[in-house]
């Protein structure tokens, strides 16, 4: 009895001491976690991510080794959400997701969770009902068993997000800028100009309203100063050429009508204005540069139509043209709009 007591002592000894030694590896081999995080501008570094995961892990009671890859699209235009495709691979299989968040650094700490919680290793319960009636789809396939961490984990495929012209909305756009042209005043005339648009969807309607600055013209020692008023409408067709993100490529046609003033000496320009009109085809181009600013730049051309002309009358020199607007006119447009 006594030999047989002795050794239920030993035997008990030698499992304690067994535990003890299993507990103690398990501690010292804790868990892997690899996540390959992107440095992206603006996103937290791999670092904290991976901390992170392990701060999430450190509060289940028993995890997996875990293997994670990131890929991240930052927001296309100003206002829209970051975006993470995230694949995940532990010894019970793999997993994907994509999550949306409106910084990264809320989508860094959304993705720490996410690998966290798919090396938490689950117990399963005592028993379980079968659910005969649930069948797997016809392209399932087993998961893997074994956690390879040399293979590379392959990610999405990208998604074609929407051109711009296919989300746009109805909107108003009010603007202002700066134009110049070589055909209405004697020289190269430049001034401010304001406009008004409407756009639905490619189509954009546009009234415009500038002014030329004054510019003097003499001939001999009889001259004019010369300015203009003008306004005018024109349509526009977006993504003609070239249709990228932000940035967008229209073709335009419509008409403008000036009002050219010309005052000096003389019995036929003394303080003459006189119209003129300008049927015009151009191309142009704009990029939003944040969520509720546009920026826009216009080229143009068209013939000179109601073509005036300007002289002086002296009683010494007799008549002298100082100005008529040639065959053709040719125009630049920067503006810069608010949208509403």
């Amino acid at each position: 009895m006594a030999i047989l007591g002795l050794a239920r002592s030993v035997t008990s000894i030698g499992v304690v001491l067994a535990i003890s030694s299993f507990s103690m590896r398990a501690r010292a081999a804790p868990a892997k976690v690899r996540v390959d995080w992107p440095t992206v501008p603006g996103c937290p570094d791999a670092k904290s991510v991976v901390a992170g995961v392990q701060r999430e892990m450190a509060r289940a009671a028993a995890v997996d080794t875990v293997l994670a890859r990131a890929q991240i699209e930052p927001p296309a235009a100003p206002g829209e959400p970051w975006r993470v495709w995230i694949r995940t691979r532990t010894i019970r299989g793999a997993g994907e997701r994509t999550l949306e968040a409106d910084s990264c650094a809320e989508l860094a700490r959304a993705s720490a969770l996410l690998v966290a919680l798919a090396a938490v290793r689950a117990t399963p319960p005592a028993g379980s009902e079968e659910l005969d009636e649930l069948m797997p789809s016809p392209d399932w396939t087993p998961e893997p068993t074994s956690l390879a961490l040399s293979r590379p984990v392959e990610l999405p495929r990208r998604t074609r997000r929407p051109a711009p012209h296919e989300e746009r909305r109805s909107r108003f756009i009010v603007g202002g800028g700066t134009w110049t042209g070589a055909g209405l005043l004697p020289s190269l005339a430049w001034g401010p100009t304001v406009a008004g648009s409407y756009e639905t969807g490619p189509w954009t309607a546009r009234l415009s309203v500038r002014a030329a600055l004054p510019q003097d013209k003499t001939v001999g020692r009889l001259g004019a100063t010369f300015d203009a008023l003008g306004v005018g409408a024109d349509l526009c067709g977006a993504g003609a050429l070239v249709h990228v993100k932000t940035f967008t490529t229209r073709a335009c046609g419509g008409v403008e009508v000036d009002a050219i003033r010309a005052r000096g000496k003389g019995s036929v320009t003394a303080d003459a204005v006189r119209a003129e009109a300008v049927p015009f085809f151009g191309l142009g181009a704009s990029w939003s540069a944040a969520r509720h600013v546009q920026l826009g730049l216009d080229v143009r051309a068209g013939p000179t139509l109601l073509q005036p002309s300007f002289a002086v009358v002296s009683a010494a020199e007799g008549v002298q043209r100082l100005h008529q607007p040639p065959a053709a006119r040719v125009e630049g447009l920067l503006a810069c709009g608010f949208v509403f």
